[in-house]
């Protein structure tokens, strides 16, 4: 279970399906990509590989029923194609068996599955639950960086499982501007406004021949505000678990239901339940933003786990991580899921009475991700669908048991030692004291006639 796993997925020949009752079919995935032809829906010969993509750093801690869902939007939308996924072992259950899934369908990914000791993470016993998963993400996605950068990735992902990335398109109920408390004035520019919403006015269309999101900012490259934003701050929305049933006789939902012959379930789909969210804008349920950072446009020693926190991982970032709704090009859909998912992950945030609060907003309602599975099936075939995506919207309660962290499997990292450097003015007296952490000392500069360092362990 504790494997350091390397999933490398390589482009091969997708399995052809049987059913001779389904009618002949030829998609382009794209506008500026080579049509690919399929003889039926859910027998392709091929898919689409794309060469580049996003690359993404995720912890899970007990998200296996949210996994394979994000997996599949993000390959389609973004594309994600090279992924670090760190397991929070203060929970249960291991992610291991859907990554080899994906592993095994061939799907042009590269992804690694990191333990503590594959990034060199201890648990620091001071802090509470809470302050000790923050600074498991922090460490994650300091090293994380390092490693896409290392490689030569541009985009990166910082998001969550329950978070997904999509086109922030004009809407009829999108809102005035709101000068939160804390919103960089930048952002507030009457100019930097008029220009953001010109951009949006010009998104690509919907998703069947939508442009991905990698290839519309790699065309943008040299433009703003891609030029002076390489950490890019993107607007949340909330989505409750206030349900629709009615949606499931929508147009989409029939053409879903005669791709995959009534085997996938909709409703276990995040995206294709919940359609209800939160004021546009409001900082209520939608809180801070999260960012996409352009590692082609930031120095390695820029990347450090020293940072402010995961919605600000470097200095280039904005220092408050809120902007305007409407001067958000992009935006991340963030959903609250059923009582059944939310409860079943320990954590010291959540409890039945904020569960009731937020999972009744109801304050608009947005289907702009409604078809992507379709265009995934027509893509990746039935069978291939069906089998990547089996394990969506399933809570696993009976491997949940115990943590992994107290299972023989699991490698516990020693702390790292500590460094005191003394401060000594011009009579060599000791004037003052300071403890740094190893990385901290080793990333500091001294002047060797004003300090001196001594290590304990």
């Amino acid at each position: 279970m504790f494997q350091h796993l390397q999933l490398q997925l390589q482009l091969s020949e997708m399995h052809q399906s049987t059913n001779d009752n389904i009618p002949n079919y030829s998609y382009t995935f794209t506008d500026n990509h080579e049509s690919v032809k399929f003889l039926r829906r859910g027998e392709a010969k091929k898919h689409f590989i794309p060469e580049d993509g996003f690359a993404g750093c995720l912890v899970l801690k007990d998200d296996n029923d949210r996994l394979s869902e994000w997996l599949a939007y993000h390959w389609l939308i973004l594309p994600l194609k090279y992924l670090v996924v760190a397991i929070d072992p203060t929970g249960t259950t291991s992610p291991e068996l859907i990554l080899q899934l994906w592993n095994n369908s061939n799907m042009g990914m590269d992804i690694i599955l990191w333990n503590d000791v594959d990034y060199d993470h201890w648990i620091d016993e001071t802090l509470d639950e809470l302050h000790q998963h923050r600074a498991r993400q922090e460490h994650l996605y300091a090293k994380c960086l390092k490693y896409h950068k290392e490689r030569n990735r541009s985009w990166v992902a910082l998001i969550d499982p329950d978070e997904y990335i999509t086109y922030n398109w004009i809407t009829e109920d999108d809102p005035e501007i709101e000068d939160i408390r804390g919103t960089p004035e930048m952002f507030l520019d009457h100019h930097y406004l008029s220009a953001m919403e010109s951009i949006r006015r010009n998104l690509p269309p919907q998703q069947r021949k939508q442009k991905t999101v990698f290839d519309y900012l790699q065309e943008g490259k040299g433009n703003e505000p891609w030029m002076s934003e390489p950490c890019h701050l993107i607007s949340r929305l909330f989505f409750s678990a206030v349900e629709e049933g009615s949606r499931s006789n929508s147009d989409v939902a029939k053409d879903m239901k005669q791709h995959v012959t009534g085997e996938l379930d909709l409703s276990r789909f995040s995206t294709l339940r919940y359609f209800h969210h939160a004021n546009r804008g409001k900082f209520d349920y939608n809180h801070y933003g999260k960012v996409i950072i352009d590692l082609s446009r930031i120095n390695s020693t820029e990347i450090s786990m020293n940072m402010q926190s995961i919605h600000t991982p470097i200095q280039k970032c904005p220092k408050t991580p809120l902007k305007p709704y409407s001067a958000s090009i992009l935006r991340i859909h963030h959903y609250i899921g059923s009582w059944e998912q939310y409860s079943s992950r320990f954590d010291i945030r959540r409890s039945k009475k904020k569960f009731d609060d937020f999972s009744t907003v109801d304050e608009g309602v947005d289907y702009q991700l409604e078809s992507w599975l379709t265009s995934f099936v027509d893509i990746v075939g039935v069978s291939t669908s069906l089998k990547l995506l089996e394990h969506t919207g399933i809570v696993d309660v009976v491997n949940g048991t115990v943590p992994l962290l107290e299972r023989k499997e699991y490698v516990r990292v020693s702390p790292p030692p500590i460094y005191y450097v003394y401060y000594y003015n011009s009579k060599h007296e000791v004037i003052e004291k300071k403890i740094l952490q190893k990385d901290s000392f080793e990333a500091k500069t001294f002047e060797a006639d004003e300090i001196v360092p001594d290590m304990y362990i």
